[in-house]
Formats: C-alpha cells, structure tokens, sequence
C-alpha cells in the first residue's frame, strides 16, 4: 500500500513538472472590418509549422480555425521572435465561403494584448524570428569597412539639440537647436532676434518717411525719426525729385537743413528713405557720381563697381530717376547714355546694390 502511495506521488510530480513546462503565450485581441466599414464576419484559419519556442518547449505543427463574429479576434498564440528555430504564423481570412486575405504574423512575448497591426509582417518584409535565441557575434564599427568614415561624416545630435527648432551647427560640429522665441528671425552667424529690430547684423529700410518740421517757404531744418547708417543711405525727395546732398541741403545725425535757394514751401511734399544697419554680405553703394565728363557731347560714363543685379541700378539726372534700357544701357560698370547725354551743369547721381 506504501508502494502504490508512493507511485501515485511520483505520477502527481511528474505531470506537475510537464504542467510548469507550458509555453507562455501571448494574446491577440482585435476588432476586424471590412474596407466597407463593416465588422468582420468568417473564419479565420492559422497555420503554423513544428518549433521550438523559447523556453524548449516543441509547438507541434498544427492548423486552427477561429470563428470571428462581429469582428471581435481573440486567440493565444506562443511567441515566435524568441523561439530557437525560425517560425511564423500563415494567417487566411475566409468570409461568405471565399478566400478574402492571406498574411503572416510574428508574435513578440507581452503581456499585454497585442493588436493584428503589431504581429502582422509587412509585405515584402524578411523574418528574422529564431535569431534573437541563438548567439550572434558581435560586429565592431571597425569590422566594416568605410563605416567609420561614413558615421564621421553625418551630423550628431549635440547637447542643445531642439525638435521644431532651426538647426545650428555648434562648435564642435553637432546639430544644436537655435535659442530664442519663435517669432524670432535666424541670422548667419546662429544667433537670433526680434525681426526687423536690426539686431545681430540686421537691416532695417526706414521707407516713405515723411521729415519733421513746418513746411512754410522759411523753415530750413527738418528731423528724421532716426539716425541714417550709413549716412550716404538717405535719399531725400522734394516733390518726387531727389534732392542733393551739398547742392540742395546739408545732414547732421538725423537733421536735414536745406540751402536757402532749396527751402520747401508750404505745398511741398517731402519723403526720406534710408537704412539703419550694415546687412552683412549684401554691399549697397549710395549716391556715387558716375566718373566722365559733362560736357554735352560725352555719353560714356563709368561706375566704380558693376550692379549686381544690374536692375537694382538707379540713375538720377538733376534729381530725375531716368529708364533703363531708354535713357540709358548699362554693361557691367560702363553707363551708355542714348540720344540725350549729359549737358554741362547736369547733376548725376546712382545708388546701387553689389555682391560680397
């Protein structure tokens, strides 16, 4: 009787030792539709080959038909991602007698609910499942050849590195976020500022403005809101005329004091463009006299550097803007005036951009 009770204890042993041995499993649970917005009504049919899972344990091959109603997926499958020897899922979806899709699955451990979308193997894809158990040797960067070079030559992520934020190289050549608000304007250099504030390099074009002071045929003195910079930016119009500087007025800081033969007169209508700033690698050349001579006949006249671009040249004749291409050609530096040239007495005046 001993014996038998001792047998029994055995058999209880052994079967509890298979019992612990079971395969974890990982649940899918999903709702299926139809492309017409429907839920899923069929069989679904899961077809695997023989494999060793994991933790030893050998999954028979085996084929499993699961009847999906209302869309509603639910099964437990043993992870194939860290089984020892490659194995996947064959996955076919049957619905009103025929054949509607065919796709594999690869099942990671979780212990969580894994939806359709986080097994399916995309088209085209290559399983690698069965590696993860087995050892693979380690590859070193310097075991490939050119990888180095190749990694040395792509930006890093440095310690100020920003999402949705401008890139700036730092010094030490990684990929840094740009500081500031983001109303902010980018500078060249990498710094940043109010836009339009002329701040870190900025220009700032002062357009239109019209001179303080009274307009009475007796006032010489007129003010401007800011101090011109470079001074030989501002362009100083009297009744769409420009004015010239000497001839027509003098300009002190951001005070403008007309000639006694230039003094406006009450129905005048003054305006004054210029510059605040220096922008950098954009050259502006303002009121330069053509170099040749004014003698009525000379219709050839050179500037000291040549436009760029060519139609950012303007060209004044006693404070008359004159056309391209009618009063004149222009071809690099060299100014060709047509049928009308200069007369003795005649002002000229050109303001410019250039290239740096």
């Amino acid at each position: 009787m001993f014996s038998f009770r001792r047998w029994l204890f055995c058999v209880a042993l052994a079967m509890g030792s298979r019992m612990a041995a079971q395969p974890a499993l990982t649940t899918i649970q999903d709702i299926l539709y139809t492309a017409d917005g429907n839920r899923f009504n069929g069989l679904v049919t899961i077809t695997w080959q023989s494999f060793e899972a994991g933790d030893g344990s050998n999954i028979a091959a085996q084929v499993s038909q699961l009847s999906i109603s209302n869309g509603n997926l639910y099964v437990q499958l043993v992870p194939t991602t860290t089984a020892t020897t490659p194995a996947t899922y064959a996955v076919q979806y049957n619905s009103s007698g025929h054949t509607q899709f065919n796709e594999v699955w690869v099942v990671f451990p979780s212990a969580t609910p894994l939806r359709v979308r986080d097994v399916r193997l995309s088209p085209g894809a290559v399983s690698t499942v069965g590696l993860a158990a087995q050892t693979t040797p380690s590859v070193q960067i310097s075991d490939v050849a050119g990888l180095q070079a190749a990694l040395n030559l792509r930006p890093v992520e440095g310690t100020g590195f920003t999402v949705s934020r401008t890139a700036v190289i730092n010094i030490s050549g990684g990929v840094d976020g740009a500081a500031g608000n983001l109303t902010d304007c980018m500078h060249v250099d990498g710094t940043s500022g109010a836009c339009g504030t002329g701040g870190g390099g900025s220009t700032v074009f002062v357009d239109a403005e019209t001179p303080g002071g009274t307009l009475d045929g007796v006032n010489t003195a007129f003010t401007l809101a800011n101090i011109p910079n470079p001074s030989t930016s501002l362009a100083l119009y009297r009744n769409g005329l420009r004015q010239s500087l000497t001839v027509d007025y003098t300009f002190a800081s951001n005070t403008v004091t007309f000639q006694a033969g230039s003094v406006p007169r009450p129905t005048d209508i003054l305006l004054a463009d210029y510059r605040l700033n220096v922008l950098p690698g954009v050259g502006f050349i303002d009121a330069e006299t053509p170099a040749g001579t004014i003698n009525g006949v000379n219709g050839s006249f050179t500037l000291a550097q040549a436009p760029s671009p060519a139609s950012s040249l303007d060209l004044y004749r006693n404070g008359i803007r004159l056309e391209s291409g009618v009063d004149y050609t222009l071809s690099g530096n060299a100014i060709a005036f047509g049928s009308v040239v200069p007369q003795i007495g005649d002002l000229l005046l050109c303001s410019y951009r250039i290239a740096q």
